[in-house]
């Protein structure tokens, strides 16, 4: 009975086929090939997404050292300016391949690296300072909220005797994109006690909070810098002394005693 069945269906199968114009033989190969078929769609897929994906593997392998030297340098403050040149092409090439705003930023802390080496002749520096706000701007106008580059764009306009606005709109873009940044609160009160004068209360405003801020986070560098004379006493007392006032006397009475 089972045979009979088989042969049934089977016969019924062949029937259909016929019907198609398809043999048996025809419709066993179809079935072979579909898997093929999908295997060759996965592969085509696949290097098309590898096509996509190399230049930017390329150009992050090709940023490496240029990493490796920026990270150096924040551990060490050192640098080996024999080779920054040999890094700033790389950041370049890098650049060209896959414009992306962290290889901006590089090459711009490596003319700024370039630009602070006072063995330099003076005219090599400026236009040093030139290519790193140059290359800061480009970084910033794919990724604005990035408070160091902000404030080397402010020191990089300090230093080539930009107007006073000028710094002062970088520095306070700076706070605005990283209010609380430990590393950078010092930096920001000594360039901004210089400018004080020239702020108007908005700006003056930012820097009393980041005063206050490194007041409350590291009130040794603060007593440490007024002791030493690298912080100006006047611009503290200026700014606190209406606005925070028990703040303020905490200061003095920090700054009399010995430094620590």
């Amino acid at each position: 009975m089972a045979n009979t069945t088989a042969a049934k269906v089977g016969a019924a199968v062949g029937a259909a086929s016929a019907a198609k114009g398809e043999t048996p033989e025809k419709s066993q190969k179809k079935s072979r090939l579909k898997p093929l078929l999908l295997v060759l769609l996965i592969a085509i897929l696949a290097t098309f997404l590898l096509s996509l994906a190399y230049p930017r593997l390329h150009a992050s392998l090709l940023y490496l050292p240029v990493d490796t030297a920026i990270n150096r340098y924040d551990d060490t403050q050192q640098v080996n300016n024999a080779q920054l040149t040999g890094l700033q092409q790389r950041a370049q090439e890098s650049i060209a391949i896959h414009p992306h705003y962290r290889y901006h930023d590089g090459l711009s802390v490596l003319f700024y690296l370039q630009a602070i080496d006072q063995q330099r002749p003076l005219f090599e520096r400026q236009q040093a300072f030139e290519a790193s706000i140059e290359a800061a701007e480009a970084s910033l106008d794919k990724a604005p909220a990035q408070p160091r580059t902000w404030l080397r764009i402010a020191q990089a306009r300090s230093w080539l005797r930009y107007s006073p606005e000028q710094v002062i709109d970088a520095l306070a873009m700076s706070i605005y994109t990283g209010r609380v940044e430990p590393s950078l609160l010092m930096t920001r009160l000594d360039m901004g006690f210089t400018y004080l004068p020239r702020m108007d209360g908005e700006a003056t405003a930012l820097l009393r909070d980041q005063l206050v801020l490194a007041w409350q986070m590291m009130p040794r560098d603060i007593t440490r810098g007024i002791k030493s004379g690298s912080l100006d006493w006047v611009p503290v007392e200026s700014l606190l002394s209406d606005s925070h006032p028990d703040l303020l006397q905490q200061i003095q009475e920090a700054t009399r005693g010995p430094a620590k």
